[in-house]
């Protein structure tokens, strides 16, 4: 598909906040050591001078300035410009973060477990969590919310931000909820918010006979786990051979959990997994225990722009060790280590304190002495071309390091270069392709909730694409239109077996369309040796 170039920036902006997101907020406490006392990190001989002279001043400003100041604002300024000056992913957390913070990466939050939509002024139930609150009080999806604690919320206006407040809140609370389900008959229930489990790993099925997927959405502390109890099933009942895993938009988070897994992909003892060190951090080597659970033979990771810090740290002891293939895009560039302390104030400083470096020695740390650079980085890689062509990576030969086993040149200092290229679909970057698929999901929920998961799929989809294009067209885009009816049904489809059926249907559907699937499968079904992949473009004559 063409790619539109000027409509790329309408996407800028969205582009370079997804990369903020990756950089500045789950790229954090990568060693899991317990938290310390700030002040054991502190030379006894500087501290009280430069403390003494913060204070100082803010003291000053407070007694003598002639406005009224709020303290705590210019402590939270002056911090923060302090950290400015260090790296970019070296953060303070204010109190009134840090309890979202930390549930972010513990994949928790507190609420009574429901994915919701609001449509037409009411809140409609897309999804339960299982054996939460409202999966045990026997809410189902498709349910509409009437009111809540004698509130009603439905047909009154209400923003939807206030009512998703109504259903969060302490642990314990009670809620007294009323519903009305598919046949509009009445339910009344009581429940309690507690803590809602959110799982980091999206996803594992068998792709063909020998092919298993896992898709990781970040590393929290309880992936590992969550990776074993999808890995089990797939080798020991679907006799599973070959592992693609999907690292594709994984921000990183803990690194434990990242050499875990790792450690399940090497059979030997003693393989170094990564090592990471700084100038106040004494060097800490990961290897492989040898103490393999489930037999792999070959591994494929996927990766993009938006694979981060714990994935790039998979990815490249995968790639340093000829374990596997490394399919997609150059990978973000988040080679620093953060451990976070609490402060008094409630809040918490998360500190770079030391670089990881891969089996082969390379550290994939981006440049970032210029910090607009830095964060200009996705906007640079579209403009220069790197998305759909490999060719236009730019390499520092100053940093070429070798893979272990079979030698192979890599590059330290900007990410993870895959073995395999995938080129960008130009349609990400469409405003009128984004527009038009972006309000397929809830079209499709509001057509087919009298149905169920027997429902006709192929005939269901041609008959609502039929319809939101009878919606949705007019003379001016008709043939826009018509040029996206392929991605267009692709996600009707995907929505219908999504709603009434499960992840797993949706995953089998997709992913034999996705090209760094395809890639994955042809060099595991080929005779193809990875020192003959090096600088491949995936689909290229």
């Amino acid at each position: 598909m063409s790619n539109r170039t000027e409509n790329i920036k309408v996407w800028q902006p969205l582009a370079l906040s997804v990369m903020l997101a990756v950089g500045m907020v789950f790229g954090y406490k990568m060693n899991d050591k317990a938290d310390g006392e700030l002040i054991e990190y502190i030379d006894d001989d500087t501290t009280p001078a430069a403390i003494g002279q913060i204070e100082q001043l803010i003291r000053f400003i407070e007694t003598r300035y002639v406005d009224s100041i709020d303290r705590d604002y210019l402590v939270d300024k002056a911090i923060n410009s302090i950290l400015d000056e260090l790296d970019p992913h070296s953060v303070y957390i204010s109190p009134e973060q840090i309890e979202a913070v930390n549930n972010e990466m513990e994949g928790k939050f507190k609420g009574i477990g429901v994915e919701i939509y609001y449509i037409n002024d009411t809140v409609n139930i897309i999804d339960v969590v299982p054996e939460g609150p409202a999966d045990v009080a026997g809410i189902e999806s498709f349910d509409q919310l009437i009111s809540i604690n004698d509130s009603i919320v439905a047909g009154t206006g209400m923003q939807f931000e206030d009512i998703r407040k109504m259903l969060r809140g302490d642990i314990g609370n009670t809620l007294n909820i009323t519903l009305l389900n598919k046949d509009r008959e009445e339910k009344k229930l009581t429940l309690k918010i507690d803590d809602i489990p959110v799982s980091s790993v999206e996803g594992g099925v068998m792709i063909d006979q020998s092919t298993g997927y896992i898709k990781i959405d970040r590393f929290g502390a309880k992936t590992y786990k969550e990776f074993m109890d999808l890995l089990e099933p797939l080798t020991e009942d679907e006799n599973l051979q070959n592992l693609i895993i999907d690292l594709r938009d994984n921000p990183g988070g803990y690194l434990p959990q990242a050499t875990n897994i790792l450690s399940q992909l090497f059979k030997n003892k003693g393989k170094l997994l990564v090592y990471t060190k700084g100038n106040n951090d004494r060097k800490f080597e990961y290897k492989s225990t040898g103490k393999v659970f489930f037999p792999i033979d070959k591994i494929s990771v996927l990766i993009n722009e938006n694979s981060a810090s714990g994935s790039e740290i998979m990815a490249g002891a995968i790639q340093d060790w000829d374990r596997g293939v490394i399919v997609g895009r150059r990978s973000f560039g988040k080679g620093l280590v953060q451990e976070q302390y609490d402060l008094s104030n409630g809040g918490a400083l998360r500190l770079t304190v030391a670089r990881y470096y891969t089996p082969s020695g390379r550290s994939i740390q981006r440049d970032y002495d210029d910090g607009e650079d830095y964060y200009a980085d996705y906007e640079n890689r579209y403009f220069e071309g790197e998305f759909f062509s490999r060719d236009s990576i730019e390499f520092d030969d100053e940093r070429v390091f070798e893979t272990k086993s079979l030698g192979r040149p890599v590059y330290g200092g900007g990410g993870i270069t895959p073995d395999i290229f995938i080129p960008q679909d130009s349609v990400m970057f469409d405003a009128f392709h984004a527009e038009v698929t972006s309000e397929l999901p809830r079209f499709v929920f509001t057509q087919i909730k009298d149905l169920d998961q027997n429902s006709d799929v192929d005939g269901l989809t041609n008959q609502l694409y039929e319809k939101y294009i009878s919606i949705k067209e007019n003379p001016e885009n008709k043939a826009e239109l018509k040029q996206f009816s392929s991605e267009i049904k692709r996600d009707i489809k995907a929505s219908i077996l999504n709603f009434l059926q499960n992840d797993d249907a949706v995953f089998k559907f997709v992913l034999p369309l996705d090209p760094f699937v395809k890639a994955s499968l042809d060099y595991f079904y080929s005779e193809n040796q990875l020192t003959d992949l090096l600088d491949t473009t995936y689909g290229e004559n």
